[in-house]
């Protein structure tokens, strides 16, 4: 292919692509420093994203392609292949998966995923699910005309010095969940998954993982690693928010410095509008700060239109989005080609 200057090849991505390939990520990484200045610096170090890359290509199921134009590498796109119940046979490409070179257009990444793609889809893999920086102009371009779609916003906001007051309804306390506070805790583990099952979400949700999410939101009460506040009135739960320290592995770049996260929260329905939300979150700011955290992050489904009112408003700015394609199966068969059947073929082909 051409765009000007010399021909593109586009070739299986190898071990020896990763020097290169970890120049491009870095710059990448500098360049959405402009736009997202909590991220971490030292990746802007070549020798850091390569490791990155290399952190990658470790995960089994992994590959992808690499772009060259003449000798110099134009861009990447590593994919991982993935089953499970929620997501069925899919690719991940991470928050670390794609970058191209200064000059290119957002027409490489297209290009790069019709390559990479074309053998995912062989494999069975129909969803494909990309980790964007939301300050890359050239990556949301190249996603979006591919016919990729919003799903996750990833958030993150500086803990301000100060932080507005909350008005809430006499009576209403908040503070970090305690034991006897578990059967209601398990009765509001379910809130967020029935909530996105209905319009305009549609999220998929097992009953049978009902207790799975119980057990794990009722095993959140006196974890140490972090702090389940609760808002509770008269001894009923209306709400409760999870804040947790990020624990940045070396290889996760999309992580931002001094970071706790603020892992999952929900209201009970007859609660919302009392403010339980707003409240919840200025108390885990507040407490996180004083624990010396600069940054908090968070993330939410765009679909999801309370959440994706209410997070911006309480100072979450957008810094990643995951992205999501679907592309339908019966491509396997249904090429606009005629097939010849076996009746047809005579005996011989038995």
């Amino acid at each position: 292919m051409q765009e000007g200057g010399e021909s593109m090849r586009i070739v299986r991505f190898e071990q020896s692509h990763v020097e290169a390939a970890g120049r491009l990520l870095s710059a990448r990484h500098a360049a959405e420093r402009q736009n997202t200045a909590v991220l971490r610096q030292i990746f802007e170090e070549p020798e850091e994203a390569s490791r990155v890359i290399e952190a990658m290509l470790a995960q089994p199921g992994t590959g992808g392609v690499a772009a060259f134009r003449g000798a110099e590498l134009a861009g990447y796109l590593i994919g991982r292949l993935e089953t499970d119940k929620l997501r069925e046979r899919h690719i991940w490409v991470a928050y670390a998966g794609a970058a191209i070179a200064e000059g290119e257009s957002a027409e490489l990444y297209r290009d790069m995923y019709a390559a990479a793609a074309a053998e995912w889809v062989k494999q069975g893999a129909f969803r494909h699910y990309a980790l964007a920086p939301a300050g890359d102009a050239r990556a949301m371009e190249g996603w979006l005309r591919l016919g990729f779609g919003y799903e996750q916003v990833h958030g993150v906001q500086t803990i301000p010095a100060e932080l507005e007051p909350v008005q809430l309804p006499d009576g209403v306390e908040i503070r970090l969940a305690r034991r006897e506070d578990e059967a209601a805790i398990r009765k509001a583990a379910v809130y967020i998954m029935e909530h996105q099952a209905q319009e305009p979400v549609w999220g998929a949700a097992f009953a049978e993982d009902r207790s799975r999410f119980e057990d794990g939101y009722a095993g959140l009460i006196g974890d140490d690693a972090g702090y389940l506040w609760v808002a509770v009135q008269d001894g009923e739960l209306l709400g409760f928010q999870a804040f947790f320290p990020a624990e940045a592995a070396e290889s996760d770049m999309m992580m931002p410095g001094s970071c706790i996260c603020l892992e999952v929260g929900a209201t009970a329905p007859h609660a919302r509008g009392m403010g339980v939300g707003k409240a919840l979150t200025r108390h885990g700011l507040a407490h996180a700060r004083q624990e010396g955290y600069a940054n908090c992050a968070t993330d939410w489904r765009i679909t999801n239109l309370e959440s994706s009112r209410f997070w911006p408003k309480r100072g979450f700015i957008p810094y990643a989005y995951r992205l999501v394609r679907q592309v339908d199966p019966r491509i396997l068969w249904a090429n606009g080609k005629e097939v010849q059947h076996p009746a047809a073929a005579g005996p011989a082909a038995f």
